[in-house]
């Protein structure tokens, strides 16, 4: 196998436990907003709206990732409940304000521990240094995919510059490589951080 097809491979297999760990860990995440009657698209405009203010409908979009369709329908579950409300403007009535209510204030309040209690749950598989590690490399990976939504300080360089030399490394340096030792255990094998079976995600 080329230099080449090696890299193209790792790329590959990279991506796909990238993607198979995010869709897990939201799975999680979303059973613990489950029992207050939300969804995780739903926790994630009470949060965007409590942190931000009134924000257009289709800034809520842009915000969370979900087509002007599918924002429709969140914030018509959210306001159907009294979570939030709605206000066009005075003068252009295809801007849509949504503001946050009490009443989704106080239901923010009662959720936000199960969701954060979630995702320290997942968090805790790692050391603090992964964590650090992960956080970077996703800031890494998302200057490339949106720069203009990406607004974190750009403090990894000096992981950026270990990162581009190992990509320079011989392929098989880098394939016999070994896994970062977990901080608890120089021997314990990796444990999955949610133990949620792939036909849930279908």
């Amino acid at each position: 196998m080329s230099k080449g097809e090696k890299k193209r491979r790792r790329a590959l297999d990279a991506y796909a436990t990238l993607q198979r760990a995010a869709s897990m860990a939201a799975v999680h995440v979303e059973q613990a907003v489950h029992p207050f009657g939300l969804s995780a698209s739903q926790f994630g405009v009470l949060e965007t709206l409590e942190t931000r203010g009134p924000a257009h409908q289709q800034e809520l979009a842009v915000a969370l990732g979900r087509s002007k369709a599918q924002m429709t329908a969140i914030i018509d579950a959210l306001e159907a409940r009294g979570a939030v409300r709605r206000e066009r403007h005075a003068t252009d009535r295809r801007f849509i304000t949504v503001f946050l209510t009490d009443a989704g204030r106080e239901l923010l309040v009662q959720t936000a521990p199960a969701r954060s209690d979630a995702i320290v749950d997942i968090m805790r598989e790692l050391s603090g240094d992964q964590r650090v590690r992960l956080a970077r490399l996703c800031r890494r990976l998302l200057r490339v995919l949106d720069p203009d939504q990406s607004k974190e300080p750009d403090d990894d360089t000096a992981d950026d510059v270990h990162d581009d030399t190992a990509d320079d490394a011989p392929d098989d340096t880098l394939d016999d490589r070994p896994d970062e030792p977990d901080a608890r255990s120089h021997n314990a094998p990796d444990t999955p951080a949610v133990a949620t079976p792939l036909s849930s995600l279908s």
